[in-house]
């Protein structure tokens, strides 16, 4: 929300706009961002965002598919009609990853084309709300066609997306991405400058994350960071001074896949940062990144967002011309002041001059006082100044001169106090039931500041053999006692002159260990299928493993359910385990003593209906989990969002896009159409199902002759995948994945089934 007072210095012109560091909202008070990131397609009501984040005031929607302005409009109207200003970015990248990271190259040609030409369309669109702004490509390559890093070519992009917005007449504000790495210096590095000093009403957009930091978990590292990065952010201005910055994206993980060691700090300090920001993002998470949970609530990371949008925040005062104080005379150094040749500063006397040594010269008010050379320190001593030279003799100044003599050896300078020496310090007295195992270097300090290590298998004494001890596997402190324990596990004790007599005793003086408690369960998420030939198993709610043996039955952490044969497919559903056999029937169990229910199977599914992608449906995006998505014939491009879903794209040639996890696809038979995947789905834990493909070959199941049906060919893009009918036989292409480039038969068949 943005802020107001009773009285504002700005303008109020119907339009946000910048001015000296600030954004300036349409009724002329300062606008500071406060808000959230959103992947477009998988977007949240405008109630849904006011009831999980009260206060609401800018979305950035991040954009992959060059959406047109119709398939925009309602939404974005829907939020600008409440206040709430929506940023347009397109967050695709040159390798059809559209991840960020700087990962791809700098689009030209074609691509830069189109993405101009969209950038128009929107520009366009929404030229009449002022609460439609735009972002340049989010977190863009550096790398320009010839392979080179060349953050100019970077500036030259940006300008040319500026441009392609302010030729449609649009002036709202544009978010230009700020790139940078782990240290403050390297933010804007090599941008050119001229090119932004033209360009108006932008605010620099500047992404945190933990990394940044090197997972620094000391808060004041941590904010003194981001603060040095918007400072040199902002060394490059605009037409309109100083530019504003908004951090775009910041989060709990760099990775999205595990939550960042200093999560909280980079989250507290940008909220405390007192510039405007947006939270990625809207969603569950992998598990990190996610505002939200998988059962429609708010996520802890949601939480500590959603109070801070709903605290409102403090807008930075105008910006007025400083105070210039009128000057006053100078206060001269302290008595005994010295400066040392080769620093800085200067000794000021009591009639204001300066005094300084350059080159071995003593200047007055930056003039040679007299004449001097090889100086080594000056020094203001009782109201004179006085010089020594590297020989150690001593000069005063006259006034207009220094004292005409051979020099002094004796200072002026009061003798130094004689330097007592600290007491040693002991070191601390070691915890009670320290322990220090043979091999480590670690020491047990006693209560008589006496130092016991572990050496060789004896034990010593402040460096020392303590007695006779051999074979030694760990010594402890306990009860103010040093015991020792050797490797047939038999204890003694240190009387003060040696080790307690006997035969030892194989009683520990350790107190018992506490045991270990194991971690609940962790069920498997709703919905969860695992097919036959699959590794994978079903967790209950009560710990219990559910797999598929290669006989086709159901085992239960291991041991094969007798009752059971012919299984194809388990599932969980509202913590009910399913089987499914050959002939398409379904039981269900809710315990492993449980029995199956009914008793004569049911041909109806307890899963979700399948996505069906009809034929003349060009783009599909799916967003869900836990599901099955089926299309049989026709072209598509689909977008898989969502984890653990089963595809089976047959019939068309299909371009699949996967941004989930742990999905499996069924490929298509030889001839019944062809799966082209737009990156390496091999590296984020996706299975390839090559049942049906191979079902409709000769192959035998033998596994030393399925290199005679299907074949894996990789080039500098990728792999292809080809099955021939016969042994030996023509293979025809039913798959090919973008970035497998040492994909091997081998290699591929640890991600599939067959």
């Amino acid at each position: 929300m943005s802020s107001t007072t009773s009285s504002s210095p700005y303008a109020a012109t119907g339009a946000f706009y910048t001015t000296a560091g600030q954004i300036i909202g349409p009724s002329g008070t300062p606008f500071v961002a406060r808000g959230i990131d959103v992947m477009e397609g998988d977007q949240p009501t405008l109630s849904q965002l006011q009831s999980d984040f009260p206060g609401i005031n800018f979305v950035r929607l991040a954009i992959y598919d060059f959406a047109s302005p119709t398939a925009l409009v309602s939404y974005v109207n829907s939020l600008t009609a409440a206040g709430i200003v929506v940023e347009l970015e397109d967050h695709s990248n040159s390798d059809s990853s559209n991840a960020g990271g700087g990962s791809g190259t700098i689009f030209t040609g074609s691509l830069l084309t189109t993405e101009l030409n969209w950038y128009a369309s929107i520009a366009t669109a929404f030229k009449s709300n002022p609460y439609v702004w735009f972002g340049t490509d989010n977190e863009p390559s550096e790398v320009d066609a010839s392979g080179n890093t060349n953050p100019a070519a970077l500036s030259t992009w940006q300008q040319q997306t500026y441009n392609a917005i302010r030729a449609t007449g649009n002036a709202n504000p544009i978010m230009v991405e700020m790139n940078g790495g782990n240290t403050p210096s390297s933010f804007g590095q090599g941008y050119t400058a001229s090119v932004y000093a033209g360009m108006t009403n932008i605010v620099w957009d500047v992404h945190y994350y933990g990394w940044l930091t090197n997972y620094s978990t000391n808060q004041a590292t941590v904010t003194a960071n981001l603060a040095a990065d918007i400072a040199q952010a902002q060394k490059l201005t605009s037409a309109n001074g100083t530019v504003p910055v908004i951090i775009g994206e910041y989060g709990n993980s760099t990775s999205g896949l595990t939550i960042d060691a200093n999560a909280n700090q980079v989250i507290s300090a940008v909220e405390n940062s007192g510039f405007g920001s947006a939270a990625w993002a809207w969603g569950v998470g992998n598990p990190g990144d996610g505002l939200t949970t998988s059962s429609g609530g708010v996520s802890s990371f949601g939480q500590q967002v959603a109070t801070w949008i709903a605290a409102g925040g403090t807008v930075p005062p105008p910006v007025v011309p400083p105070v210039v104080p009128p000057k006053t005379p100078a206060t001269p150094s302290a008595n005994d002041s010295v400066l040392l040749a080769g620093a800085t500063g200067s000794l000021t006397d009591a009639s204001g001059n300066t005094w300084t040594i350059v080159n071995g010269v003593v200047d007055e008010n930056g003039a040679a006082a007299g004449f001097s050379s090889g100086v080594a320190e000056i020094a203001y001593v009782n109201g004179t100044i006085w010089q020594e030279n590297t020989s150690a003799l001593w000069w005063s100044w006259a006034g207009t001169a220094w004292s005409a003599d051979a020099g002094t050896s004796t200072s002026p300078l009061p003798a130094p106090p004689p330097v007592t020496p600290p007491p040693p310090v002991k070191p601390p007295v070691s915890a009670n039931d320290t322990v220090v195992l043979a091999g480590s270097s670690a020491a047990i300090t006693d209560a008589s500041g006496n130092t016991w290590t572990l050496a060789g298998g004896v034990v010593n004494e402040n460096g020392a053999a303590a007695g006779y001890s051999a074979g030694v596997a760990e010594i402890a402190y306990v009860n103010g006692t040093i015991w020792q324990e050797n490797a047939s596990a038999l204890w003694w004790s240190w009387t003060g002159t040696g080790w307690s007599t006997g035969a030892g005793t194989s009683t520990s003086p350790l107190p018992p260990a506490p045991p270990v408690t194991p971690p609940p369960p962790v069920a498997s998420p709703n919905d969860t299928m695992v097919l036959a030939d699959s590794t994978a198993a079903i967790t209950d709610a009560s710990g219990n493993k559910w797999t598929i043996t290669s006989t086709g039955q159901v085992a239960v952490n291991g041991v094969a359910d007798t009752t059971t044969a012919n299984v194809t497919e388990l599932a969980y559903v509202n913590k009910v385990v399913w089987q499914e056999n050959a002939s398409k029937l379904w039981w269900g169990e809710t315990s492993p003593a449980a029995g199956w229910t009914p008793a004569t199977g049911t041909s109806t599914s307890p899963l979700p209906a399948p996505v069906t992608i009809a034929s003349a449906t060009a783009s599909s995006t799916v967003t869900q989990s836990q599901i099955s998505v089926v299309a049989t014939a026709g072209t598509h491009l689909v977008f898989i969002k969502g984890s653990g879903d089963f595809v089976s794209l047959s019939g068309g040639a299909d371009t699949i896009t996967d941004t989930g996890s742990g999905n499996t696809y069924i490929l298509p038979a030889a001839g019944q159409g062809t799966d082209t995947f737009t990156s390496n789905i091999l590296n984020i834990g996706d299975t390839l199902d090559l049942k049906v493909a191979l079902a409709a070959t000769n192959w035998t199941g033998t596994a030393s002759t399925l290199a005679k049906y299907l074949t894996v060919t990789d080039t500098a893009s990728g792999a292809t995948l080809a099955i021939a009918p016969t042994s030996g036989g023509v293979g025809v292409a039913i798959a090919s994945i973008s970035g497998a480039t040492t994909a091997n038969l081998t290699s591929l068949l640890t991600h599939s089934f067959t």
